[in-house]
């Protein structure tokens, strides 16, 4: 993923960065979310972008969990009743020949932004789109245990990145898609 020339370093000054939480956290550099018709199936998907890079300066593993939160209170995972063959014309129309599939991109990544992995994941088109919000945990390793005031159990919670996204004039778009965003609602939560 090395890239040199000013088209490239032009290029990559229009990459949104997200301030990585501590120093050990990985690179996460979040890309477009499009909602997506499959041209065979009719069936459409919202497919995200995003690059991950190691600049930690030591081996890092990356497993990554993606989650759309819909307007609706609908809660998607990335990958979740998505067809493979479907994954794959997604990754054609939206995301580009280098992107790799969730499960592709996980693994560890060697320190440097040559090591640098272009990624993709892909959610069914369900609930209402008119807002959402997208969390992406595993960039960061900072954890915390938390007692569920409901069942008395203990759990871990994780630090996750978070952006509110919206798609002016309908709750249920038919057509192809790109959904908008404030970068300065984004945010570190612990989830």
């Amino acid at each position: 993923m090395q890239q040199s020339g000013p088209a490239s370093k032009a290029a990559d000054s229009l990459i949104p960065k997200v301030k990585p939480a501590t120093p050990n956290d990985l690179d996460f550099r979040p890309g477009a979310l499009r909602l997506v018709t499959d041209s065979e199936t009719g069936s459409r998907f919202w497919v995200f972008t995003y690059v991950i890079a190691n600049k930690t300066g030591k081996s890092q593993r990356f497993s990554p969990r993606f989650e759309l939160l819909m307007g609706d209170g609908t809660v998607l995972e990335a990958g979740r009743d998505v067809p493979v063959d479907a994954a794959r014309r997604m990754q054609s129309a939206a995301a580009g020949p280098r992107a790799l599939d969730q499960f592709q991109v996980m693994g560890e990544i060697p320190d440097g932004e040559s090591n640098a992995r272009e990624g993709f994941v892909v959610w069914p088109a369900k609930g209402d789109a008119k807002e959402m919000t997208l969390f992406v945990a595993g960039t960061s390793a900072a954890f915390d245990r938390r007692t569920d005031p409901a069942t008395g159990k203990e759990g871990l919670i994780r630090r996750t990145w978070s952006r509110r996204y919206s798609v002016s004039g309908s709750t249920d778009p038919r057509s192809s898609a790109e959904a908008s965003f404030d970068p300065i609602g984004d945010a570190w939560i612990m989830r």
